[in-house]
């Protein structure tokens, strides 16, 4: 198993992805994923099977390494709350953004319900602490906010989003709470930290003895 960053090169699996997981008023085409890429191409993350056994062919999402399993995308800002001119403008990315935006988290049907999306979701999380973002802002269906509420983000009802022509859920995971902002919930902070924890664990497993939840840690590889 492999966790980096994208390149072109990655595009076609990207479309490809992107295609299997949302349907056509929600996927980002690929010339939006292409000036994704060429404006934050260090803001995607993507997991990657590099177990030659293990490719199934009927899927045709493929990058140099071996088969693409999820991948996580999405700017930065120091806009709050997620609008829907992310999406199709990346040129709104600031790279000392207070805020990581997820614009999707895409699974490969074949591997869903594996524990990928929340395996390579809390490495989002910890890269954002570790890059001192004030917090993390999605926007996801009603049947996936326990989901998301799992790893921290609280629910901040319906989003003005209405990417789509969808209703989405906007939930904000906090990691960097500020002076003057309200007291922070403690079981969902609680939540945070263990999540942090988690991927922190799983990095240190893997260097200690190769073995996690997918038997070997993903590296980060920056190109």
């Amino acid at each position: 198993m492999l966790i980096r960053h994208a390149t072109m090169d990655d595009l076609d699996a990207l479309a490809t992805m992107e295609a299997a997981c949302f349907p056509p008023a929600e996927a980002a085409d690929i010339e939006t994923l292409a000036s994704r890429i060429e404006q934050y191409p260090e803001h995607f993350w993507l997991l990657i099977n590099t177990d030659a056994g293990k490719h199934d062919p009927s899927f045709p999402a493929h990058v140099e390494e071996g088969s693409l399993i999820s991948f996580v995308n999405g700017l930065t800002t120091d806009e709050a709350d997620l609008l829907d001119t992310m999406y199709d403008d990346a040129s709104l990315h600031d790279e000392d953004g207070d805020w990581q935006m997820i614009l999707g988290l895409d699974t490969a049907p074949i591997y869903q319900h594996h524990g990928c999306a929340g395996y390579l979701l809390r490495r989002v999380i910890l890269d954002s602490a570790l890059s001192g973002r004030r917090g993390i802002v999605l926007a996801c269906k009603e049947r996936l906010v326990d989901f998301y509420a799992s790893f921290g983000f609280v629910d901040e009802n319906l989003s003005s989003s209405t990417h789509g022509n969808a209703a989405w859920h906007q939930m904000r995971l906090l990691l960097t709470p500020q002076v003057d902002e309200e007291p922070v919930d403690r079981e969902r902070a609680e939540r945070t930290d263990e999540t942090i924890r988690r991927a922190m664990r799983e990095t240190t497993r893997y260097i200690d003895s190769d073995e996690s939840i997918t038997q070997q840690f993903p590296a980060v590889v920056r190109h």
